[in-house]
């Protein structure tokens, strides 16, 4: 229904176009190469949003990204430590707090290891760039299947503000201003953003004084400084501040036990089922506080570069939703602080000659101190008859000390007019240590066996990319990219203690081969960009769990071969002045190529495949990877002679196959395709000073989920997590730039 309806308002839209005159599309700038560039001259897959198209279409938290970049994946965990980027069907999923993304994040050129407090709002952003494939070489340390990387606003040279506010469905609430210009002098420039968010729990519970769950409530503010001290110097310092106070993330009964706790004491169960019945709750914070200083230098044509940075994220969850009515987690809390130094020291040649070039040192520290505190009665786990039975307790304490030293350099060569080549060059050094100490409670028996461990690692290795490119028309480039990623080592430092596998994890190694296009047609009216990829992961880092263990025992493990190959599509096009389509399209097939001995699911028999505790992952699926993906977009302009404004309609759908969400490939854990459509109907003013719009998201009230988990110990087979959407919502949202 959703696909046919939007044939048919494209083939409305493109007739009433015919007449009209068409405009060449603007020009995409990119920093995917540490240089300011056009999108068509990067030979890397990226998909690049503005600011401005994130708010168009009502877009204000990471998760939101997957309905407008096809291919790129989020799982949000039950903490805002646990959340997870995927893209091309690969992420790094694990309770460990001591690894990091296989998908790095970049916020105004400072790389995080964490991704707990550093995307919480995208209020006052410039654009958002998705990088596809391992960018490792140039991007701070690891981003071994990709990057994302968030450029915010920079102070602007005349005095600007502006006001945001959105109002929707479930008291969804969202609040920003803006202030930017000169403050002393033309020299010194400033800006200051601030943001609230606000939304009611939309995952309603029916026990009498329980908490409904997955609300939204933070707020966040960023100064920036910029001082041109002469035309060849220039300092730019930012600081940040956000802070999370939510009830997150549960999901609702899906599929139980017969006979279970869960089963006789929780609440409805079903593939559509939005309510629970717990008595407990699920409680998290996190503040996040960062500073940055990037210095500019210019002398003859070359730039030189400093980016240094410092952040702390504190993260507290105490999850203890169980989805019935019985207390499993008398106490379930987690506090972690991260603590991040890193400084960059970067050199940019002129550009225009025979050679171009971009080296660099990268220098990367990071702390981490995490408690543990787990307290289980075993009434609620249906294994005792009489209520606080305390019989499992463990008090994990651990501090983890990551450090990576690298040199960098990517060398162009521009052997004509039409060809040139790419060699780039990584050097790294890591140094990963890790001191934990798992603790029992008088009285009870401990969940992990009561020592500690006092053990590090290091290594070493190179990383390269070589990448050829040729015009093959005047606004056409081809090119064939080969490289070798990398991502270092990993620790298992988990509630359930050094006994849970290895304390460490081998590094990942990808090699990635990219055959891709980049070309602009039709006199610059139509951009079709086209990527097709193969890449095979080398002890790939995965999460696994011991089946039907109690209490449950997590771990990271390397898991032989992983392999994703795929192909890319995106295509804009301007086909008059009021009137814009895009499409983005992306198919993906990622697979454990080579896993003899992984983790079995719950339940599975010997008849099944699970011989000893493990079973043949080899050629079963990734979880969280779609094979298909679609997003589609329209926006058209209707000019009011008679008014101040123009009139807008803005259209977008997206269609995701069907999903797998478990690493054991668990048949039960799978969600079905899904098609959502969102549409906004407004007013702008021309000069974009203004405007206002009334949005439907979910227009056809398709029911879908964002996840699934299961906890078989207490007979829960099946919980599926809701995003905001997963029924229609309404809104309104109004911008006023002044």
């Amino acid at each position: 229904m959703v696909r046919s309806l939007l044939v048919l308002i494209s083939l409305v839209l493109a007739s009433i176009a015919q007449a009209e005159p068409r405009a060449a599309l603007e020009e995409v700038i990119v920093s995917a190469t540490k240089r300011s560039e056009s999108l068509q001259d990067v030979s890397i897959s990226v998909a690049v949003l503005s600011g401005d198209e994130l708010s168009r279409r009502n877009k204000t938290q990471i998760e939101e990204l997957s309905r407008l970049v096809a291919g790129f994946t989020f799982s949000p965990g039950t903490s805002d430590a646990a959340r997870n980027i995927i893209v091309r069907g690969v992420g790094t999923q694990s309770l460990s707090r001591s690894v990091e993304q296989s998908v790095g994040t970049v916020v105004d050129n400072v790389a995080s290891g964490s991704l707990s407090g550093s995307l919480l709002d995208y209020s006052d952003v410039e654009r958002i760039e998705v990088l596809r494939g391992p960018q490792g070489m140039l991007f701070g340390k690891n981003a071994s299947a990709g990057l994302l990387s968030i450029t915010t606003r920079a102070p602007s040279d005349v005095l600007s503000g502006g006001i945001g506010l959105r109002y929707g469905s479930e008291n969804l609430l969202n609040l920003s201003a803006y202030a930017s210009g000169p403050l002393l002098d033309e020299r010194l420039l400033g800006r200051l953003s601030v943001f609230q968010n606000s939304r009611d729990a939309i995952l309603k519970n029916q026990f009498p004084g329980g908490d409904d769950l997955n609300n939204r409530n933070d707020w966040g503010a960023r100064l920036k400084l910029q001082w041109l001290a002469t035309d060849r110097l220039d300092m730019l310092f930012s600081v940040v501040r956000n802070e999370r106070d939510h009830k997150c993330c549960q999901g609702a009964l899906r599929l139980v036990e017969p006979g279970s706790v869960a089963d006789r004491e929780g609440g409805p169960v079903g593939e559509r089922v939005d309510t629970i019945i717990d008595n407990d709750t699920a409680e998290g914070t996190t503040e996040h506080t960062s500073a940055s200083i990037e210095v500019n230098y210019q002398f003859n044509d070359y730039t030189l570069t400093s980016v240094s940075a410092w952040l702390e994220d504190d993260v507290f969850g105490a999850f203890r939703s169980d989805l019935y009515t019985r207390t499993a987690l008398v106490r379930n809390d987690s506090l972690a602080n991260y603590q991040q130094v890193t400084q960059e020291l970067r050199l940019s040649s002129p550009v225009g000659g025979v050679f171009d070039y971009v080296a660099g040192l990268y220098c990367y520290r990071q702390e981490i101190d995490r408690r543990f505190d787990r307290l289980i009665d075993l009434y609620g786990i249906d294994l005792v008859a009489v209520a606080n039975t305390l019989a499992v307790s463990v008090l994990n304490t651990h501090q983890n000390t990551s450090e990576s030293l690298a040199a960098f350099g990517q060398l162009n060569w521009h052997l004509s007019e039409r060809l040139r080549l790419s060699l780039g060059l990584r050097y790294n050094n890591d140094e990963l240590s890790i001191d934990q100490t798992v603790a029992a409670m008088p009285g009870t028996l401990p969940e992990a066996p009561p020592g500690s461990i006092s053990a590090s690692t290091s290594e070493t290795a190179w990383s390269w990319r070589a990448i050829a490119e040729v015009d093959v028309a005047d606004d056409a480039m081809m090119y064939l990219s080969i490289a070798r990623g990398y991502k270092g080592p990993g620790a298992n430092s988990l509630p359930s203690g050094p006994s849970s596998g290895n304390v460490f994890v081998a590094p990942e190694i990808p090699s990635n081969y990219e055959l891709g296009l980049k070309s602009q047609w039709l006199g610059g009216r139509l951009r079709a960009n086209v990527a097709v990829y193969f890449t095979r992961f080398e002890d790939f880092q995965a999460s696994a769990q011991v089946p039907d263990a109690f209490p449950p025992i997590f771990f990271l493990a390397n898991a032989g071969e992983l392999e994703t190959r795929g192909a890319e599509l995106e295509l804009t096009t301007r086909l008059s002045d009021r009137l814009m389509l895009s499409t983005s399209l992306a198919y993906t097939d990622a697979v454990f190529s080579e896993w003899p001995d992984g983790p079995c699911y719950s339940g599975q028999t010997a008849a099944d495949g699970c011989i000893d505790g493990s079973q043949s992952l080899s050629g079963a699926d990734m979880p969280n990877s779609p094979d298909w993906a679609i997003n589609l977009t329209a926006d058209y302009r209707i000019p009011l002679a008679s008014m101040p404004f123009d009139a807008f309609i803005s259209t977008s759908a997206y269609w995701r196959d069907e999903t797998l969400y478990s690493t054991a490939n668990d048949p039960v854990l799978v969600g079905e395709s899904y098609a959502v459509f969102d549409v906004a109907l407004g007013i702008e003013a021309p000069d974009q000073r203004y405007s206002a719009q009334l949005f439907v998201q979910n227009l056809f009230d398709e029911f879908y989920i964002s996840s699934i988990e299961e906890q078989s110990v207490v007979g829960i087979r099946a919980a599926h997590g809701l995003p905001y959407d997963y029924t229609r919502r309404f809104g309104v949202s109004i911008q006023m730039n002044f």
